[in-house]
């Protein structure tokens, strides 16, 4: 018969002795690194088209609803003024006249102005603005208003981006009363240094009902009873003038 006090007592004793000779394990302390990236990759807009601002306050993010030249890419003529003398009667003596304010398709009136945005990637590389007349106008017959002379006058530059540094706006206007030169020779009409010109700028040819787009006609012109046309030609460089 097992003696099951005794056995009791033996599994006791293991227990104490198993107790007493187990080693104290204490884990030290261990840190580990590891390192993660983080990605922000740019690319030049060239698909997307800029809007034209409204040239009274180019930040105002409303759509001014002014249709656009529509140029894609990362340095674009955005838009430009087509400017209308009006109908007038015959001069009989040297007569100046204004350009009507531009419309918008609902009829709302705003002032002349030309749009340019920079939006090439990396430092600001500068840009110019130039227009050439090329040639004198001319009625539906192809006879010349002669002597008659376009000026831009003295315009205003704006920009509609303002989130750039104070070091970007190195933009001008360098439009003049001077008449343009109508033989296909250009005029600077507004000029980035190179360090600026990012972003989206205007050139503001008076305001709105004050254009300082004129046309003179000398009475010697003796004008046919018809209408007379020019057309100007606007060309952005990706350089400044003064580069």
């Amino acid at each position: 018969m097992i003696n099951k006090k005794l056995l009791l007592s033996v599994l006791s004793v293991g227990t104490l002795v198993l107790g007493a000779v187990a080693p104290v394990t204490v884990l030290a302390a261990e840190s580990r690194v590891e390192n993660s990236t983080a990605t922000a990759t740019f690319t030049e807009d060239n698909t997307n088209p800029v809007d034209p601002v409204d040239p009274g306050n180019p930040t105002d993010p409303t759509d001014p609803e002014i249709p656009g030249t529509g140029e894609t890419g990362p340095l674009t003529i955005d838009y430009v003024s087509n400017f209308d003398f009006g109908t007038h009667p015959i001069p009989t003596s040297d007569t100046t006249y204004t350009a009507k304010d531009s419309t918008k398709a609902d009829g709302t009136e705003f002032a002349n102005y030309v749009q340019v945005s920079d939006r090439r990637a990396g430092t600001p590389k500068g840009w110019s603005l130039t227009v050439s007349e090329n040639a004198q106008f001319k009625d539906t017959t192809g006879s010349e208003l002669s002597g008659a002379a376009l000026s831009l006058g003295v315009g205003t530059d704006k920009t509609a981006s303002t989130q750039y540094p104070a070091s970007n706006d190195t933009v001008d206007s360098t439009t003049t009363t001077t008449a343009l030169a109508p033989d296909g020779s250009t005029t600077s009409v507004m000029d980035a240094d190179a360090g600026g010109g990012s972003g989206t700028w205007l050139d503001v040819f008076g305001e709105k009902g004050a254009s300082t787009v004129k046309l003179m006609v000398p009475a010697a012109a003796h004008p046919n009873a018809d209408s007379y046309s020019t057309t100007l030609t606007w060309s952005l460089a990706d350089t400044p003038t003064n580069s």
